[in-house]
C-alpha cells in the first residue's frame, strides 16, 4: 500500500471516529471559517492532533508531494526535513530545528549555568536563583571527578541517573549508599555497565571518556551521555505517592520571545507508596505513565490508568487546603519563573523559525518545602488520551494551540488570554493585578503578578465565545465608521 493510500485511510478512520460534540464543533467552525478560508494541514500518523483539525474543519493533505498545507504536524525526525523546504509566511512546523537546547537535559543543564552567570554579573540575584531549578547535576561522562568529590562529600545521599536525551523513564538508573559500597539497580543495558557494587568502578566513565577523546589510534563507539543528579529525597506526597507536576507552555517565536502557559496540566502519580528504602522499585520512584504501566493484570493497568493521575485543578485545591491561597500562589508563580528561566536561558541559542511553534510538556517535582524542580522538558509531550478526562485536557489544549496560532485569521494578536492559554510572556513579562488583595495576601501597593492562571477553573468556551463577540462588535463598529 502506498504512503498516500495509507494516509487517506488514517484520515477517513479519524473522521469516522469524531464524536458526536466533535462533529458539531466541526460543522460550527466551517460556519465560523466561511467558504473563503479553507485551511490544510498534513498529518501522517493517526493522532489526537489530527482529530481536533478535523473537527475544526480543516482539509487534510495527504499527499506528500503536495506542499500547500498551511500547517505540518510533523514528529521531531521530520524537522530538518520540513524546515528545508520553502515555506511561505502561512504555514507552521510544530518544532523549532534546534529544540533540543531546551529538551536534552544535559544541553538544559548548561544553558541554565551559563544564563545564571550572566545574570549574576549584572547583580540580578533572584533571577539567578529561578536558574538553580534543577536538582544538583553533573554530566557524564564530563563531570566524573566532580561526581565523585561530591558523592564522597555526601555520604549516604542518593542519586539518579538519567540518559540525556531519551524520555519516559527509559534508561534511569538509581545509585544510593549501602556500608559505604555504591549499588546499582537499573532497568535495561546501558553503555557502561554499572554492574559492580564499588564506587571505584565508576572510573570506567573516565576510561572511557580518555579511550573516546585522548587516543587518535583506538576506535570506539559513540559515547551515549548521562547526567547524574541528587535525588529530591524529601519529595511532596499526594496519598502517600511521589508526584510531579505536567505543564504545558506553547511558544509562538523565541525572537522576540513568546510564551503562553495553559491552565490545564495534571500531576503524574507513583504506582506505589514512597518509600526511600525501596529504591530499586521504579513504580515507587518514577512518576512516567509508560513505567507505572509495566504491571501484567490489565484489570490493574486500567485501575492505575485512573488513580494514577489528579487534575491540576485538585492538586490546587489540595495544596490551597494544607497550606493556605498565599503559599500556593506563590509557588505557581515561582513554577511560571521557573519556566521563563529555561526559556530565556536558551534564547540566545535557538534558531528562530518564523514557521515554527512549540508546545513544551515541562515536568516539575514539588519537595517537601513547596520548591519546584525542573525534572525536564519534553518537545513532544505525549497527546494521546488514557482515559475520557484525559482525552478532554488533551482535545481542547491543542483546540486552543491552533487558536492562538490563529492561522483563520480571528483574533487582533493583542490578547493576553485565547481559551485555556494565558500569555506569559511578549518580548517582556506580561503583569496582572489580584482582583482582590484580601484573598491574595498582598499589600495594596505591589499588586502585580505574572499573568498566569496555573490549575484555575477554565472556562475556555464561554471566553472563546465572549472574545469573538467583542471582536466582531469591534470590526462591526469599525465598518460602520468608515461608510459612515
Amino acid at each position: 500500500m502506498s504512503k498516500n493510500s495509507a494516509t487517506t485511510l488514517v484520515r477517513e478512520s479519524e473522521e469516522s471516529r469524531l464524536s458526536p460534540r466533535e462533529k458539531r464543533n466541526s460543522t460550527t467552525r466551517r460556519r465560523q471559517n466561511g467558504n473563503d478560508k479553507v485551511v490544510k494541514f498534513r498529518c501522517d500518523f493517526p493522532s489526537t492532533q489530527v482529530r481536533v483539525m478535523l473537527a475544526r474543519g480543516w482539509t487534510q493533505v495527504t499527499d506528500p508531494n503536495d506542499q500547500t498545507w498551511n500547517l505540518w504536524w510533523c514528529e521531531t525526525n521530520d524537522v530538518r526535513q520540513a524546515l528545508d523546504l520553502k515555506l511561505g509566511p502561512n504555514q507552521k512546523i510544530p518544532h523549532f530545528r534546534n529544540h533540543y537546547e531546551l529538551t536534552r537535559k544535559n544541553y538544559l543543564y548548561r544553558n541554565l549555568k551559563r544564563y545564571k552567570k550572566i545574570l549574576l554579573k549584572s547583580n540580578k540575584i533572584d533571577e539567578a536563583d529561578l536558574c538553580d531549578c534543577m536538582p544538583l547535576t553533573f554530566e557524564l561522562p564530563n563531570d566524573y571527578r566532580m561526581f565523585t568529590e561530591e558523592y564522597h562529600k555526601q555520604p549516604g545521599a542518593t542519586w539518579i541517573v538519567k540518559p540525556a536525551g531519551r524520555s519516559q523513564g527509559r534508561g534511569i538508573v538509581k545509585i544510593y549508599e549501602v556500608n559505604n559500597n555504591c549499588s546499582l539497580f537499573y532497568e535495561r543495558q546501558l553503555a557502561v555497565s554499572f554492574r559492580n557494587s564499588d564506587l571505584r568502578k565508576l572510573k570506567d566513565l573516565a576510561e572511557w571518556r580518555s579511550k573516546e577523546y585522548g587516543s587518535q589510534q583506538i576506535e570506539t563507539p559513540p559515547v551515549e551521555t548521562f547526567i547524574v543528579q541528587k535525588y529530591v529525597e524529601n519529595p511532596y506526597l499526594l496519598a502517600g505517592r511521589k508526584f510531579d507536576l505536567r505543564i504545558y507552555a506553547l511558544v509562538t517565536s523565541f525572537h522576540p520571545l513568546k510564551a503562553w502557559l495553559a491552565r490545564e496540566g495534571f500531576a503524574r502519580l507513583s504506582g506505589e507508596l514512597f518509600d526511600l528504602e525501596n529504591i530499586d522499585d521504579s513504580r515507587v520512584h518514577l512518576t512516567n505513565m509508560a513505567i507505572q504501566l509495566k504491571i501484567q493484570d490489565e484489570e490493574k493497568k486500567e485501575q492505575t490508568k485512573k488513580c494514577c493521575k489528579w487534575a491540576l485543578i485538585k492538586v490546587r485545591e489540595f495544596l490551597t487546603a494544607g497550606h493556605g491561597v498565599v503559599a500556593v500562589e506563590a509557588l505557581l508563580q515561582r513554577i511560571a519563573g521557573v519556566i521563563m528561566a529555561s526559556l530565556l536561558a536558551v534564547q540566545p541559542v535557538i534558531m528562530q523559525g518564523k514557521n515554527s511553534f512549540e508546545l513544551y510538556g515541562y515536568d516539575i517535582l514539588l519537595d517537601e518545602d513547596l520548591r519546584p524542580w525542573l525534572l525536564e522538558v519534553n518537545a513532544s509531550p505525549a497527546l494521546t488520551g488514557t482515559d475520557s478526562e484525559d482525552y478532554r485536557l488533551k482535545f481542547d489544549l491543542l483546540d486552543d494551540t491552533l487558536n492562538v496560532l490563529d492561522l483563520e485569521g480571528r483574533f487582533s494578536g493583542l490578547e493576553t488570554r485565547i481559551g485555556g492559554f494565558d500569555l506569559l510572556w511578549n518580548d517582556g513579562p506580561v503583569w496582572t493585578t489580584c482582583p482582590n488583595p484580601s484573598i491574595c495576601g498582598e499589600p495594596t501597593g505591589d499588586l502585580r503578578k505574572l499573568n498566569i492562571f496555573l490549575g484555575a477553573r477554565n472556562d475556555r468556551v464561554g471566553q472563546l465565545r465572549q472574545l469573538r463577540d467583542y471582536l466582531d462588535e469591534r470590526r462591526n463598529r469599525a465598518q460602520r465608521t468608515c461608510h459612515g
